[in-house]
């Protein structure tokens, strides 16, 4: 068995929602940590993920303490979004079907997700390496992210449909 701690510096944590049901607006979360630990022959086997609230950045200051109030995340109560996985199944070619717990707030729901994991590397300062790239998306409204507003023609500010993707790179424990 062995751990990989997640590289924040080298891991994007985004996000995209609708506006006013036309574009998508962007985001990410700057600080990403984690383990991602692996049985001996390398097969990914738990995966513990911790996202900085406070460190979200859509590139607009006031749309970034908004989503920090009570009216979304609500940092100040509730600073970490949280990953546990319960269930790891790989397939050939380092996929892998990854099912867990994501809570956001007080609500902690299961997600499946599918994860293209890199074949591990030996960087150039003595690390070994690794990374993974998935996507996925939650019903905001499932984790009390639930403001927004009605415009005339029925479209809501903020959309519900929130896409999540992740490219997180992870370096063995030594």
């Amino acid at each position: 068995m062995a751990k990989w701690t997640i590289d924040s510096a080298h891991t994007e944590t985004g996000f995209s929602v609708k506006h006013m049901g036309l574009s998508n607006v962007k985001g990410s979360f700057k600080t990403t940590s984690g383990t991602v630990t692996t049985d001996e022959s390398g097969k990914i086997t738990a995966v513990a993920v911790s996202i900085d609230v406070a460190s979200i950045e859509t590139r607009i200051k006031d749309r970034d303490a908004h989503l920090k109030s009570a009216d979304f995340f609500d940092a100040e109560k509730y600073p970490e979004i949280k990953f546990e996985s319960t269930k790891i199944t790989s397939a050939d070619g380092g996929d892998y079907t990854i099912e867990g717990n994501l809570t956001i707030k007080e609500t902690k729901k299961p997600v499946t997700f599918e994860a293209e994991i890199g074949a591990p590397i030996d960087d150039p300062y003595g690390l070994k390496r690794n990374a993974a790239s998935l996507n996925f998306a939650i019903d905001r409204r499932d984790y009390g992210l639930v403001w927004s507003q009605s415009l005339a023609n029925g479209n809501l500010v903020v959309g519900n449909k929130i896409k999540i993707s992740v490219d997180a790179e992870f370096t063995l424990n030594a």
